[in-house]
């Protein structure tokens, strides 16, 4: 029997495809191969759960993969681009889609809003402090940051609309002139 840690990449990649409204019992059990009562022996709680458990999982991404790198030992230059190499394979140059997308719209917004949020502001606030380490003001490290985090999700959408991976290549390739100036 397939267990919680091998089913959570598979709903990850479902809720990134088609978003919370889209994914039903029937495509998870298409795509797990597992029938409605072992979903449910699993997720008692249902889809509602199976997000929320997906969303902690990102969330322990975004902490592992995304800020850990700003963390690290080096210049705040080589922490922006460490970060960014991360970035651009998590998201397969632009291939893939954003969860937080579809799991912010409609009723999902009310459902996961305050989970979502925590974890994009502690990418927020890890990005603000490479750029206050690097002489920023606060205010400005701040703006900037929230900046990066809009021009990266809006290069994910616009990549797909347009199907050009290249703008969210560029987008990666500037996060640290994005902070830190040219």
């Amino acid at each position: 029997m397939a267990s919680r840690q091998t089913i959570l990449p598979e709903l990850r990649e479902l809720f990134r495809k088609l978003g919370y409204d889209g994914v039903t019992i029937a495509r998870i059990s298409e795509a797990t191969g597992l029938g409605k009562a072992s979903l449910y022996h699993h997720f008692p709680q249902g889809k509602e759960q199976m997000a929320r458990e997906v969303l902690m999982l990102v969330d322990q991404a975004v902490e592992e993969h995304f800020i850990a790198p700003l963390k690290a030992n080096g210049s705040p230059k080589q922490k922006l681009t460490n970060m960014a190499k991360v970035v651009e394979d998590f998201y397969d140059c632009g291939n893939k889609g954003c969860l937080i997308e579809g799991l912010t719209l409609g009723d999902a917004n009310e459902l996961f809003q305050e989970l979502i949020g925590a974890s994009i502001e502690g990418w927020i606030q890890a990005i603000a402090e490479v750029g206050i380490e690097a002489g920023l003001s606060k205010r400005i490290a701040r703006e900037r940051a929230e900046n990066i985090l809009i021009a990266i999700q809006g290069a994910l959408v616009l990549s797909r609309a347009l199907g050009n991976r290249a703008l969210f290549k560029r987008v990666i390739r500037e996060i640290p002139s994005m902070l830190l100036g040219s």
